[in-house]
């Protein structure tokens, strides 16, 4: 960024906020490392390992046994694991996901990540958002 047009005084200020900028972005860039690490560690906590035998009716979270007529477990619509109660999170009023599809979705959403995601969705080449090429009347 070229300063050498601005005054003494404008040159202080705009250095100043691109301080506070740099130091914002850091702090921001360190939360989200923060976050993944949280989720990294849920996850690896919450996780069924292949090399132990579980039975069917277990949570694949805590690893409780489910019962058949109460806390019978469900299953979550973002890993497909059968989950009990204590270890599901409310994410609206009738949808729910288990521990650690919430805070995969949580960090996504503080991140950002999900607009990002979005944005390349929407506007990709295969979304077929780009304008038609309409032939000219006088042309044709």
């Amino acid at each position: 960024m070229d300063l050498s047009l601005l005054k003494a005084l404008e040159r202080e200020k705009v250095l100043e906020v691109l301080q506070r900028d740099k130091l914002l972005r850091s702090t921001e860039e360190d939360r989200i490392r923060r976050l993944k690490m949280e989720l990294q560690d849920i996850r690896r906590k919450g996780a069924k390992s292949f090399a132990r035998q579980y039975s069917e009716r277990t949570c694949a979270r805590c690893q409780r046994p489910l019962g058949k007529f109460w806390n019978s477990g469900a299953v979550c619509r973002g890993c497909s694991h059968r989950i009990c109660n204590k270890c599901r999170v409310g994410v609206s009023v009738l949808d729910w996901k288990c521990t650690v599809c919430h805070a995969y979705r949580e960090v996504k959403f503080r991140s950002g990540e999900w607009f990002v995601e979005e944005r390349a969705k929407k506007f990709s080449p295969d979304a077929g958002l780009f304008p038609i090429l309409i032939t000219c009347p006088i042309h044709s």
